[in-house]
């Protein structure tokens, strides 16, 4: 009963600021209609839709916005995203697989949906496809675009995308930052941050950490962080920037609270231990004229990450092999350009190229020395040599506008983007466009083509040096990339500094399912040529502030999905991809000083498994055992702000949160429970 009276309030809330006025603040444009480099996220709500001129949308998150949430991880930042969910079994911390949902999108394993990127490049798992959010700081995050539909001319390779902006400033100046926080389960957070900018000069170095006991057993997590952001102006019109980052993270993985069945869903793994290392760098040449605004970027990322089976009862798991440990040596790099050219009234080109490379070994060996199971020879390491990648994909767009931003306009675009992969086979991806409307109110449709290439994982037993395959590249040239068909249909009105609403009506089909050879006999099919699915969606966004220092925000998102597999079975069902999701939120400052901050997220009707890629090219059926029960969470916070001039201290504040407020038991993957109430305080210091 108390579950159920909590969903009840939380679906309550949701209508209420469903029918409130919607606020658009002053910063914000949602009918934005130049498309820009963007160097930071404008100030607005994370359910408000922000809008490009070539008929697209994406989402952003503030750092100001981070902060309230009381984010201790990456996922979790993104939490109010409409259409956007993410699985964890820990109060902090992330593993290995699946675990960041974008509109029904994600659940694949191996190799992703999406990618996530940070200063506009990947960071992710490039062996496995998985995000790897302990490989990101959440003190190192100046903002969060979240992109939820193909767009060729803003990123290449998945259906969706995250891109991490680091924090560096912007403004003449000097700051000095200390954060602490500290609460339930011996959770702990501190950083330590601080900018200048002087002349052509500018610096920005933060460093952090982050740890937890858990909730339950053998559920701990930590991180620390150091990061550096350097920029130099030459001109009015040049700048560079170099970015540095290394990361160290460690996340336990618990064991299912019952034992697995052939009814309830549950498996039951090794109990986990995740380590992740990495060293990341950017170098950015920036350049902005009235005609012509752009950036030539090169990146470093090289990461280590190593999943081991912990000890249990005094014996490690993997029978009389005394348990595994996999090691993933990542390394990606490369090199990206775009240019944004206004060479006419109305009229803009982007165009621009991404080359991305990947070097990747994995390798498996056991604690004792012992033989790895499975290996023929008695061997006790096992090696995989992936091939070494390189994905080149050039891009181009055009947009004209006809009428007046502020007046009746029309924005007819087009653009389309070539892949061409050294190992896998090319394609093409398309986009198409079309804004019509009137002041503050537009009409917006969109088409673009999806490519989602597989990571090398794919290739996985084709390159096993214990089993060696002669010729394996015969089996894998004829690997094609995914596709989907995006189709688009929004409508937003915004009334300046008050209100903005917004609905999204999308609609996907996919077709080339590829799969992973992970085990068994060599696949004769590597793409599904039969099969295909659909996801169709509604979204209704709403923000506002109906008397002064209260604003509202919520989001309800619908997903509808079908898939056929190679064998023509049809299902209706995929994971984590909810039927309904809810979103809301609220801000008020009161007495001056003090500021709540509420928000709720509902799930219903969420199925946990993972649309597998290693094992046949049909969708598995999911059965009820799979389940999820409905989730409602609150969390809320309270904050007093204050200054003191003489110190040169502004906007400091001490706060309390409370994550699930009320209590409730809920889990994103079966058996493994979320935490229950849990209760932070801390305070943050600004000295200018």
């Amino acid at each position: 009963m108390r579950l159920t009276a909590v969903s009840a309030g939380g679906l309550a809330l949701g209508v209420f600021l469903a029918f409130a006025p919607a606020a658009a603040q002053e910063k914000t444009d949602e009918h934005q209609l130049q498309e820009m480099v963007v160097t930071a996220v404008p100030e607005t709500s994370p359910v408000t839709p922000l809008t490009t001129r070539y008929g697209t949308q994406y989402n952003a998150v503030t750092e100001e916005q981070i902060i309230e949430q009381n984010s201790l991880d990456l996922q979790s930042t993104l939490r109010n995203v409409p259409g956007v969910m993410f699985q964890s079994k820990n109060l902090m911390g992330g593993q290995t697989s699946h675990s960041l949902y974008i509109r029904g999108r994600g659940a694949s394993h191996p190799s992703s949906d999406f990618t996530v990127q940070l200063d506009g490049v990947p960071h992710y798992g490039a062996l496995f496809g998985q995000v790897l959010p302990d490989g990101i700081a959440v003190a190192t995050i100046g903002g969060i675009e979240v992109y939820k539909s193909p767009q060729p001319s803003q990123f290449g390779s998945g259906y969706a995308s995250v891109n991490i902006l680091p924090r560096y400033l912007t403004d003449e100046g000097q700051e000095v930052l200390l954060n602490f926080s500290g609460g339930s389960h011996a959770t702990f957070t501190e950083s330590v941050a601080g900018g200048l900018k002087r002349g052509p000069y500018d610096a920005y170095v933060t460093q952090s950490w982050a740890s937890t006991d858990g909730h339950r057993d053998h559920s701990r997590a930590q991180q620390q962080n150091y990061y550096v952001n350097l920029g130099y102006r030459f001109n009015n019109e040049w700048n560079i920037r170099f970015l540095a980052n290394y990361v160290n993270a460690q996340t336990l993985a618990p064991r299912p609270v019952v034992a697995p069945t052939a009814t309830n869903g549950v498996s039951w793994p090794a109990a986990e231990r995740f380590d992740t290392e990495t060293t990341f760098t950017t170098l950015t040449l920036n350049h902005r004229y009235d005609l012509a605004t752009g950036y030539l970027k090169a990146y470093w990322n090289e990461t280590d990450f190593d999943l081991l089976q912990e000890l249990t009862n005094g014996n490690r798991y993997g029978g009389g092999s005394g348990g595994l440990w996999s090691r993933q040596d990542l390394t990606m790099y490369g090199i990206r350009a775009k240019e944004r050219l206004q060479l006419w009234p109305g009229g803009e080109i982007l165009a621009g190229i991404d080359m991305d490379m990947t070097v990747l070994e994995n390798t498996q060996r056991t604690y004792s020395g012992r033989a790895v199971p499975g290996i023929n020879g008695g061997l006790a390491v096992r090696t995989w040599d992936f091939p070494n990648t390189t994905l080149l994909s050039p891009y181009l767009a055009v947009s004209q506008l006809v009428g007046q931003p502020d007046g009746f306009h029309v924005i007819p675009s087009g653009g389309f983007r070539y892949f061409s992969h050294n190992e896998f086979q090319d394609q093409w991806s398309y986009q198409a466009g079309l804004v019509a409307g009137y002041a503050k109110t537009d009409l917006r449709f969109n088409f673009s083509r999806g490519v989602n290439y597989p990571s090398p994982v794919a290739v996985m037993n084709l390159v096993l040096t214990s089993t060696p395959v002669a010729n394996p590249r015969r089996y894998w040239a004829r690997l094609k990339p995914e596709v989907v068909d995006h189709y688009e249909l929004a409508l937003t009105h915004a009334w300046p500094r008050f209100a903005s609403l917004a609905a999204t009506a999308f609609y996907d089909k996919g077709k080339d399912r590829f799969r992973a050879y992970m085990f068994g006999p060599i696949p004769t099919l590597f793409n599904d040529p039969v099969g295909d699915y659909e996801i169709r969606g509604l979204e209704l966004t709403g923000t506002g502030t109906p008397i002064k220092n209260l604003e509202l925000f919520t989001a309800a998102t619908w997903l509808d999905a079908k898939a056929t597999g190679n064998n023509g079975v049809e299902v209706d069902r995929l994971p984590y991809t909810p039927a309904f999701q809810l979103q809301a939120g609220v801000t008020w400052t009161f007495l001056e000083c003090f500021r709540l901050y509420a928000d709720v997220q509902y799930l219903k009707d969420t199925y946990a498994s993972t649309s597998a890629r290693s094992g046949s090219l049909n969708f598995g059926p999911l059965s009820d055992s799979t389940k999820l029960g409905d989730i409602t969470v609150v969390n809320a916070r309270v904050s007093y702000h204050f200054g003191h001039k003489a110190w040169h201290l502004s906007n400091a504040e001490l706060f309390v949160a409370a994550n699930n407020l009320f209590d409730q038991d809920y889990e994103y993957a079966k058996g493994y429970p979320m935490p229950g109430r849990t209760i932070f305080g801390g305070f943050n210091m600004k000295f200018q």
